[in-house]
């Protein structure tokens, strides 16, 4: 970002200017929960272990619609899904591996990269992480009844039953298979689910690493955000690409997760608002904070300095 060094004074100069406020942590330099941060109460430890069981049980227990009551695209579903459908059987089936992948092995993140390696193992802090782990369960928890809910009870029409025939599969251009049709699995596209549980464990690790400098501060604490974000815009495209979902439920799961994972543990135990803002990086007196700055025809990641 060659624009970066050139602009960095007058936007810090900007800053400065508007007396743009700081937020703050009790503690901005350790690893260590803050007295001003509720902790997690019993209720929460059996809630969170509630929820993680009962979501498994919903999904294996109580039956998904036997016929759609949902059949059309809202809004610019069909747009969309002109634009991301995967065209062959083979670019359907990298979608549906990946997106499994990035779906289960995500909801390890805030477990295993920040719980365990940073707050436990790193900064041998086990407060930190039992804290972060009951709130991470909670939160997922909470998440995946809600989709669960409607993905058994709204009954919306899969976009994939659009292209079956009359032998109940969808093929492509090829003769290959792409979706066998008939199956209770037609009536679940509201909402996706692989889109709700990764942007809620980007909510989590955002929240996470704005509020802990886990990784020691500044953009190594940005990057696990924007990179778990960028795996949820991934997976949600994804699902279009293999017509699994229409873009409505991908948003209706992103909005989800968001509440779920970083709005919710925000409310019940950092303040939400407060925080330093992450990715910040402190030099002497100098906080320098990425921050997204519009420009003609776009935006650009640039860099507000606070005094």
């Amino acid at each position: 970002m060659a624009w970066m060094s050139s602009r960095l004074l007058r936007v810090a100069a900007l800053g400065v200017a508007l007396g743009l406020p700081r937020t703050a942590l009790a503690d901005p330099e350790h690893v260590e929960w803050s007295d001003s941060w509720p902790r997690v109460h019993l209720w929460e430890v059996i809630d969170s272990l509630a929820l993680t069981f009962g979501d498994t049980e919903f999904e294996d227990r109580v039956p998904l619609p036997s016929r759609a009551t949902w059949t059309k695209p809202i809004l610019f579903d069909s747009w969309a899904r002109g634009v991301f459908l995967g065209r062959t059987a083979a670019v359907q089936s990298f979608a549906s591996t990946s997106t499994d992948i990035m779906y289960k092995a995500g909801a390890l993140v805030p477990f295993v990269m920040d719980d365990y390696f940073a707050a436990l193992s790193v900064h041998q802090n086990a407060e930190v992480a039992w804290q972060l782990a009951i709130i991470d369960l909670q939160s997922l928890g909470f998440a995946g009844l809600v989709s669960l809910g409607a993905e058994h009870s709204v009954g919306r029409m899969r976009p994939y039953v659009l292209s079956c025939g009359a032998n109940g599969v969808a093929l492509d251009a090829q003769g290959h298979l792409l979706h066998t049709c008939g199956t209770s699995n037609d009536f679940r596209s509201f909402y996706s689910g692989h889109a709700t549980s990764t942007a809620t464990v980007a909510g989590l690790v955002c929240l996470h690493h704005q509020h802990l400098p886990l990784f020691g501060g500044g953009f190594a604490d940005l990057a696990p955000c924007l990179f778990m974000i960028g795996v949820s815009a991934a997976t949600g495209v994804l699902r279009l690409t293999y017509d699994e979902h229409w873009a409505s439920d991908v948003i209706v799961g992103w909005l989800d997760g968001v509440l779920s994972g970083y709005v919710l543990p925000s409310i019940l135990h950092f303040g939400l608002g407060t925080g330093k803002p992450i990715g910040e990086v402190r030099t002497g007196n100098l906080d320098l904070v990425p921050t997204l700055l519009p420009r003609a025809g776009g935006a650009e990641l640039g860099v507000v300095g606070f005094f």
